[in-house]
């Protein structure tokens, strides 16, 4: 008796939906090798298309070596892409630009120690400090080094390290950490 037979109905169908997602895995990540892709992959117009047979009745999956070969009889043929369609651009012209600039926090509500804060002014709020991966010493700073630690760096005995954020914040604004007169959260 095959596998297949012996999972009945509704099992049988999801035994064969994951045994054709396993071997497409693997089949990709085989062909990010040269050999495999060479052996399994045809170049196209789009990217590395894959081509193989699915068996009718069991749903095995029998990968062609050659592009254009027949399947044989009791199978269907199948073929995929493995590049996909291309995306949208991304966000990589959206931040990083002309950011962190904002001076250290000198006026503003009261912030919670620790907190992270987006600037849009040349100014930071009241107690803040540009998250730009500046060395603070742990003497002057002790409440905030107790809710980060050496996580952003820092020897731990006498400094340690803000974020830096800068290739995080929205093009033109500031990414700023309160740091000295807060609310202890």
């Amino acid at each position: 008796m095959k596998k297949a037979d012996s999972l009945g109905g509704t099992n049988r169908r999801n035994w064969h939906v994951r045994t054709v997602a396993e071997i497409i895995g693997a089949v990709i990540l085989l062909s990010g090798g040269a050999a495999a892709a060479s052996a399994v992959a045809a170049p196209s117009a789009k990217g590395t298309t894959i081509h193989a047979c699915e068996n009718n009745k069991s749903g095995v999956l029998s990968v062609l070596r050659k592009a254009g070969g027949t399947c044989p009889k009791g199978t269907k043929p199948l073929s995929w892409n493995t590049t996909g369609p291309r995306g949208p651009a991304g966000t990589t012209a959206l931040f990083g630009k002309n950011t962190n600039e904002a001076k250290a926090g000198s006026g503003g509500q009261t912030c919670t120690i620790g907190e992270v804060i987006i600037t849009a002014g040349k100014t930071a709020a009241a107690g803040t400090l540009p998250a730009d991966g500046q060395l603070l010493s742990i003497s002057s700073n002790t409440v905030l080094f107790s809710l980060i630690g050496t996580e952003y760096g820092g020897n731990g005995t006498t400094t340690f390290r803000l974020p830096n954020l800068k290739k995080s914040a929205p093009n033109g604004l500031t990414y700023s950490i309160c740091a000295t007169s807060g609310i202890f959260p």
